[in-house]
């Protein structure tokens, strides 16, 4: 009697799958229908707003459904993220997120006003916004190695961040722990601020993408000693990495992706993969992300799903040793 009840319950699940999985696939034919929206977790003007817009506009063509790019800004991207996690799991709400929203805020924040649990569905990791070690040209330091050693000689060394728990902040902070240094951390509103102490010699080094400093660096006032990333930058080719000087497996750069909120049928997150990576295939729209200091991507979600999950261990490890926290 219980096998027979057994073999029914079971039926009854599987019949549940197939059903679910009908409706889903069937959803995902007859999708987009409507505008969509593509969630940016920063104010106007920034890279991930600037390439939520091109992507925005390429696939409107592509889809035949308008895309209207909304800036929610404040608290990190938690805002943004909170809302993305809350929408309904259609296909028309789409974070444009990036490491600092998924990988770094769940370990940051204490308390965030949604499940710290929460998956958003990954669809794809587009481009990398690759951060170099740069210090103020004054600083007698040419290569990682000398920067270490001079860093050991002189503890305390300062070094600027866009704000406390940023990628560029938390990276400094695993590179000490992995170099085995002591720096202090100067936290600014942002890389504007962040730049000009670091021109002005406020502070001798930092974690920066190429944009905020590409002037001062051909000016002389800023001095580049490696990029962050596994391997060479496709930006600045000559310039070796942190692993090659020595800091073995060191990765840190800020990440932009494709998410859904959680729930979302796999077709619906397919499909828009598809998409998104045509787009992101196109060399005249690669020329145009490299030119803003962007390389592109276009991972598989299951990629992408990994990768947000190895950097939020190394960045929950960091925040931990380090203490950093927003609430």
């Amino acid at each position: 009697m219980e096998k027979l009840q057994s073999r029914k319950a079971w039926r009854r699940t599987v019949a549940a799958v197939f059903m679910f999985t009908g409706i889903a696939t069937a959803y995902a034919q007859t999708y987009p229908s409507q505008p969509m929206h593509f969630i940016v977790p920063m104010a106007p003007g920034g890279s991930v707003d600037t390439l939520a817009r091109l992507m925005a506009e390429m696939l409107t063509k592509k889809v035949g459904q308008t895309i209207v790019v909304e800036n929610k800004s404040g608290a990190g991207g938690v805002l943004a993220a909170s809302y993305v996690a809350r929408a309904k799991p259609d296909g028309y709400t789409v974070f444009v997120a990036d490491t600092g929203q998924l990988s770094v805020n769940p370990s940051l924040y204490k308390d965030l006003p949604y499940d710290k649990s929460t998956v958003f569905v990954p669809v794809t990791e587009a481009v990398s916004a690759p951060l170099f070690l740069a210090v103020n040209a004054k600083l007698p330091v040419r290569s990682v190695q000398e920067f270490i050693d001079y860093a050991k000689k002189h503890p305390g060394l300062l070094f600027g961040s866009t704000g406390v728990g940023s990628v560029h902040h938390l990276g400094m902070q695993l590179l000490a722990v992995r170099a085995g240094i002591k720096m202090v951390h100067v936290p600014y509103k942002g890389a504007s601020q962040s730049t000009v102490a670091l021109v002005g010699g406020e502070v001798q080094a930092a974690l920066t993408a190429l944009p905020s400093i590409r002037n001062y660096v051909a000016g002389g006032e800023v001095r580049l000693l490696a990029v962050a990333t596994p391997e060479r930058s496709v930006l600045m080719p000559e310039l070796p990495t942190v692993s090659e000087s020595g800091i073995k497996d060191f990765r840190v750069a800020v990440n932009v992706g494709f998410v859904l909120p959680p729930g979302t049928p796999v077709p619906v997150a397919n499909y828009l993969h598809t998409q998104i990576t045509e787009v992101l295939a196109d060399k005249g729209f690669q020329q145009r992300l490299i030119t803003m200091g962007l390389v592109p991507m276009g991972s598989t979600a299951a990629e992408y799903a990994r990768n947000i999950a190895d950097d939020t261990a190394t960045y929950r490890a960091v925040i931990e040793a380090s203490g950093a926290s927003q609430n």
